[in-house]
């Protein structure tokens, strides 16, 4: 059943089909309830097509994000145009103010990305990773991107009419260890299982998220686990899970709703109580 909520959730990833292969049943989910999900994407992932010049390439990807966009019901996917594979040498301080940016201009209660290792390490991920925390607290700092910061030539938000914004929570893609471990996947970074703040069955949507999954035509070569039988398909994506990373004082407090982040509940599984 989808209903209609006031939730919002931005996703911050480097490529495309970060989307979909760890957190695509979870973003399915939440836009069956009505909240509305966005995928910021860092790059168009211009260097993940051999034998496409890197515009083509780009242009391949992007349309592969649109259909899986499509395909999980979420929004149209946004993009901060940086190039693939070059992320660690991106102006970290530009980078963090254009996450601080469409934070202002959206107003998520939730932001979701890579933990700090990236999961697979990759340094695309771990400095989309970065940006993103470093954002969660720009966002909401009054002093950010004012114009008494003109010294640091930073952009006047303010002037602009973007207002600071205070996201409940940020929250972590992670791998339980042991389902690494029962899937023998040892080059990947894992979280001890007790770590995971929240695990999401998305069977309802396996086929959501397969079609999703499909959408990106030039990387399911490159993803073994799409060759393994359907139960082993299953046991990596069909559960998906995630780390509370940084909380703040629910906003909701006093209001009569059930909380947003704390003891009571997280974002996550205050939808879920509501059969998410």
């Amino acid at each position: 059943m989808t209903t209609t909520t006031d939730e919002r959730l931005l996703a911050v990833f480097a490529h495309p089909d970060d989307e979909a292969f760890r957190c695509g049943g979870t973003l399915a989910l939440l836009a069956r309830r009505g909240v509305r999900v966005w995928v910021l994407c860092a790059t168009r992932g211009e260097a993940g097509v051999p034998g496409l010049a890197t515009e083509q390439a780009g242009q391949v990807r992007e349309r592969e994000l649109r259909c899986s966009c499509r395909a999980l019901g979420i929004e149209p996917p946004l993009f901060l145009d940086h190039q693939d594979g070059t992320l660690a040498q991106v102006n970290e301080e530009q980078a963090v103010e254009q996450i601080a940016r469409v934070m202002r201009e959206l107003r998520p209660q939730a932001l979701l990305t890579w933990p700090p290792d990236g999961v697979s390490g990759h340094p695309d991920h771990v400095a989309v990773s970065h940006w993103t925390a470093e954002a969660f607290q720009r966002a909401a700092d009054p002093a950010a991107y004012r114009s008494a910061e003109r010294s640091r030539r930073s952009p006047e938000h303010e002037a602009e009419g973007l207002s600071p914004h205070a996201a409940a929570g940020l929250y972590h893609i992670v791998l339980p260890r042991s389902l690494a471990e029962a899937l023998k996947m040892i080059h990947l970074h894992t979280v001890p299982d007790e770590a995971v703040t929240l695990a999401v069955d998305v069977s309802p949507v396996w086929e959501v998220k397969m079609a999703a999954i499909r959408c990106h035509r030039t990387q399911i070569g490159g993803s073994p686990i799409l060759d393994a039988p359907e139960d082993k398909q299953r046991l990596f994506l069909g559960t998906e899970y995630f780390r509370l990373a940084m909380a703040r004082p629910d906003p909701s407090a006093g209001s009569g709703r059930a909380p947003l982040i704390g003891p009571e509940g997280n974002f996550f599984e205050r939808l879920e109580e509501n059969d998410l």
